[in-house]
């Protein structure tokens, strides 16, 4: 739990690599898509177009892919942006759905003459928002690498896994069920990206799949981990019970993410940590490559 509970509340902050190789974005900018302004760098040439998506509350400004823009922009035009209220993007309206936020990719990639079919990678919580684009827009969307992603249903089974009127003399215990009912409120003071995680896993359940497109999934070890419940989700200190929805969540998601393509492949990082893009960069790469490559 501790590494998801990190990139859900915790603003970790990333140090950009320093490089010899300069990469000048072919256009940047704040582009308005429709009453406020987002953010968008674009590093493009002849190559298919890979749109590169973030994980909760992170920014495509903060320079945490740039290592791996140098590496792919030989094999894609690619394109990073800020979402709504974070980074260098201006705050729109909230709070926010997934499809609001697919929604707004959609015209920034319009309005910045970016235009379709695209190739979309991104790690943790970019599951959601990819996953959401594909079903508005499915015809733009080529493949997909989703980056040791938020299993679909997390934030819906933190909410709700709590019984009314629980108490606990365990001060630990607490402190979590506080932290998770959290999630029930959009406009939680502590979170900068007010998401509708309730409305937002309804609009996702109901999504349609990627069909045939090529899908795959990296996973580091913790997540193989909690998937094999090895160790399980929560800590030792968390009633079965409360504890049993996480666990079937985490042991249903190998079979979820193979359900979602016909052409869907899992990988498995030797890296414990969350951001791949970060501890495993060669294996990122590599298999974001491997949507046009086939290998």
């Amino acid at each position: 739990m501790k590494s998801y509970l990190g990139f859900l509340f915790i603003l970790a902050s990333f140090s950009c690599f320093a490089s010899d190789d300069i990469l000048s974005p072919t256009k940047k900018g704040l582009y308005d898509v429709g009453g406020f302004k987002l953010y968008l760098e674009c590093y493009e040439n002849d190559k298919p177009k890979l749109i590169l998506e973030q994980g909760f509350t992170r920014a495509g400004s903060d320079g945490a892919w740039m290592d791996n823009v140098k590496r792919l922009n030989k094999t894609f035009s690619i394109c990073l942006y800020d979402r709504s209220g974070l980074g260098k993007s201006e705050k729109g309206p909230v709070p926010v759905t997934v499809f609001d936020t697919a929604n707004w990719l959609h015209e920034l990639l319009n309005v910045a003459d970016v235009k379709p079919p695209y190739y979309f990678a991104g790690g943790s919580y970019a599951a959601y928002i990819i996953r959401a684009y594909n079903n508005i827009y499915t015809s733009d969307v080529l493949g997909v690498v989703l980056i040791d992603p938020a299993v679909y249903g997390y934030f819906h089974t933190m909410a709700t896994r709590w019984p009314d009127g629980f108490e606990t003399n365990n001060k630990d215990l607490r402190d979590m069920m506080e932290l998770e009912l959290s999630v029930k409120d959009p406009m939680f003071k502590g979170i900068p990206e007010k998401v509708d995680h309730l409305k937002s896993y309804e609009l996702i359940k109901s999504s349609k799949t990627f069909g045939s497109k090529p899908l795959i999934v990296l996973f580091s070890q913790t997540s193989k981990g909690y998937i094999n419940q090895t160790p399980r989700y929560d800590e030792a200190y968390f009633p079965d019970s409360i504890a049993k929805p996480m666990t079937e969540l985490w042991a249903s998601a190998i079979n979820s993410f193979k359900a979602l393509s016909s052409d869907t492949k899992i990988i498995y990082s030797q890296s414990k940590k969350h951001h791949l893009h970060i501890a495993d960069p060669d294996l990122v790469v590599s298999n974001i490559e491997s949507l046009v490559s086939g290998n």
